[in-house]
């Protein structure tokens, strides 16, 4: 499979390797309900007695994971860029959202978001217009991808007309990898 030629790194070739071989293993790698416990007892935010402390926000980065389409909605783009409310999508909302945490706290609070490779595009124009948040390499991260496997035979999926969709994002737990 094209990994390299991808410009997979190397932690991405060795996430999927290792996925991959979890795959034609065969092995049962889901949790049973039944052996999951609840939480006993949390405390209610509203008793919570922690003190703000702006300084600690300079050391912070508002991080999003952005990398799903919307395709088994029938969408083309971003899930974050459906309109919600008042003409805004998901993405305007936590765009206004930064940018008043930014101005309550008077700090320059980073933010920035790990697109997939076919997320990237589409969200940067539509932050474009918010200059408060920073833009390219300032405001993404692109995770990495993983070659598509039939599900029949677990062979590489091949589609000429269309090289990119041989390819699709590895999901959250690509965040560090991707970092």
């Amino acid at each position: 499979v094209g990994v390299e030629k991808e410009g997979c790194s190397t932690a991405a070739i060795a996430a999927f390797k290792y996925n991959f071989g979890v795959l034609v293993s065969g092995q049962d790698v889901m949790i049973p309900e039944k052996v999951l416990d609840p939480v006993g007892d949390l405390p209610r935010y509203e008793s919570l007695t922690i003190e703000a402390d702006p300084l600690l926000l300079k050391n912070t980065v508002v991080l999003k994971l952005n990398g799903g389409l919307g395709t088994g909605m029938g969408l083309d783009k971003a899930k974050s860029l459906l309109n919600v409310t008042g003409g805004n999508s998901f993405l305007d909302l936590i765009a206004k959202q930064v940018g008043a945490m930014k101005k309550e706290f008077s700090t320059d609070l980073a933010f920035m978001l790990m697109n997939s490779f076919s997320t990237s595009a589409d969200t940067l124009q539509a932050l474009s217009s918010y200059t408060d948040l920073g833009t390219g390499s300032d405001l993404e991260f692109v995770q990495n991808k993983a070659p598509k496997v039939t599900a029949s035979d677990l062979t590489p999926v091949s589609w000429p007309a269309e090289p990119g969709h041989e390819w699709c994002p590895p999901g959250h737990g690509d965040l560090y990898p991707a970092m």
